[in-house]
């Protein structure tokens, strides 16, 4: 029982113009990423979903612990993308 959600938070969609900076203050990794590339993955995967940029941000972390010079740049972050599997 101790892994089970008691309480679930609605989240609305972000908005595509604050997606970078709410990046940035959720998680370290996105700080010093581009806007623009955070943007693209956005409209092409996301969609604004918050908990699908949890799992973007878990692949993008785990992809720098088995690297550390690797750099949150377009590549990394459509690598992450691709691990989500196929989107409608």
């Amino acid at each position: 029982m101790h892994s089970r959600v008691l309480t679930w938070h609605q989240v609305s969609r972000l908005d595509t113009e604050h997606v970078p900076r709410t990046l940035g203050l959720f998680h370290l990794v996105w700080e010093d990423a581009d806007p623009a590339d955070l943007v693209r993955a956005d409209e092409q995967t996301a969609r604004g979903n918050f908990r699908t940029w949890v799992k973007i941000t878990s692949h993008v972390c785990a992809a720098r612990d088995r690297d550390s010079g690797t750099r949150v740049g377009q590549e990394a972050i459509n690598r992450a993308c691709a691990r989500l599997g196929p989107y409608p």
